[in-house]
């Protein structure tokens, strides 16, 4: 497991990640554009690595869906939701 405090160190970790989990309350990136941006670097190093976001309580699906990611958590999150979501997307 690797943590990323801030978006630079997140970056360098999907490369090398399996699955990302990604809190969308980040004050340093908004979620939809840390997503764009990962799915570039993505692109470029010819890999894709499934992600589910972590969002605030009454935060909509559609809003998160339409953001591109196909899978979410909201907080407070639960270990063992947490580790079904994760073992679900490296299933995928």
């Amino acid at each position: 497991m690797v943590t990323a405090t801030n978006a630079a160190d997140a970056f360098r970790a999907a490369l090398v990640a399996d699955v990302i989990v990604c809190d969308l309350t980040s004050a340093e990136m908004a979620g939809g554009e840390f997503l764009a941006q990962l799915q570039q670097l993505h692109t470029r190093v010819g890999r894709t690595v499934p992600i589910i976001a972590v969002v605030p309580a009454g935060t909509r699906s559609a809003r998160v869906r339409a953001a591109g990611f196909r899978s979410f958590l909201i907080k407070p999150v639960d270990g063992d939701e947490l580790r079904t979501a994760v073992l679900e997307r490296l299933r995928e």
